[in-house]
This record gives C-alpha cells, structure tokens and sequence, in this order.
C-alpha cells in the first residue's frame, strides 16, 4: 500500500456536518478513489468478512438458510425478487433489534412483561432457529472502526 506517501485529501472541517444530500460528490469521489488507489477497500472488506466469520452468530449461513428456504417454499421465485426480500427481512429485523434495545430498559422499568415481549419478538425473528436477521452488532462496530481508520490514512481536516 502506498497510503503513507500519498497526500492525504483535503476536507473543509464543515464536512463533519453534510448529510447524504449536502454531501459534495466531487469530494466523495476523490475519497473514494484514495481509497481504492491505496488498498483500502480490500482492507476494510477482509477485516467485515473476518468479523462476519467469527461472529458466533454464523451470520452468512443464517442469510444462506433464510434465502434458501424463501426459494423451497415458493415465496420467491426470482433473484431479483429473492434479494429485495432478503435486504427487506435483514432491515425489518435490525430496526426491531434497535428499537428495543433502546426501549427495552425503560419497558422493563415500567411494566416487566412489555420489555420481555419485545425481546421475545427480537428472538422470533425471520431467520432459522428464531434467530435475528440483523447484521451482528459486534460486526457492525468492526466495520466502523476499520473504515474510520483507513479514512484518517487518507483524509485531512483544515481550517
């Protein structure tokens, strides 16, 4: 990699407050290549699929299982179709595990069998076994935190 000769990107330190849509593409694309250029795509998908592999959660046989049996059982019936499904139940599953994570305390507090129904809908989920669809949480924060530090490798924030 040549990621410590070459100039790091610029950035205005008003970037930490662009959204999606303020967001400069000709920026974004300068980015994006740095990070290509220099091996630092490779590097973060290693490190998401050395994550996703250790995860006790065996997350990619649990996607597998899932999409095969919505093919058995003739509730999909093209790719296309078996993949919106796919990214459909992975979301709706993550946004029930978020949501109760950030309820399940003050339920709990509250009224005890509210917060306990909720993590029992987490458990019930879409996948094999009752098992969550969600993308592990652990797997998550790794991704972050490699993508964070090849991003400081090749990005500058000035005055």
């Amino acid at each position: 990699m040549a990621s410590e000769s070459t100039t790091p990107v610029k950035l205005p330190k008003a970037v930490s407050t662009y959204t999606t849509t303020t967001q400069d593409p000709d920026l974004r694309s300068q980015i994006n290549t740095v990070l290509l250029r220099d091996g630092h795509i490779s590097k973060i998908q290693e490190s998401l699929l050395h994550a996703l592999n250790a995860s006790p959660q065996n997350w990619p046989t649990l996607i597998q299982n899932h999409a095969l049996n919505l093919l058995r059982s003739g509730e999909c019936t093209t790719f296309p179709v078996l993949m919106s499904r796919v990214l459909s139940d992975i979301k709706s599953d993550t946004q029930l595990r978020d949501s109760t994570a950030s309820t399940s305390t003050n339920s709990l507090t509250t009224n005890g069998t509210k917060g306990k129904k909720k993590e029992d809908e987490v458990r019930n989920g879409k996948g094999e076994n009752g098992q969550s669809l969600a993308l592990p949480k652990n797997v998550v924060d790794e991704g972050v935190r490699i993508t964070r530090e090849c991003l400081e490798l090749v990005c500058e924030v000035v005055e």
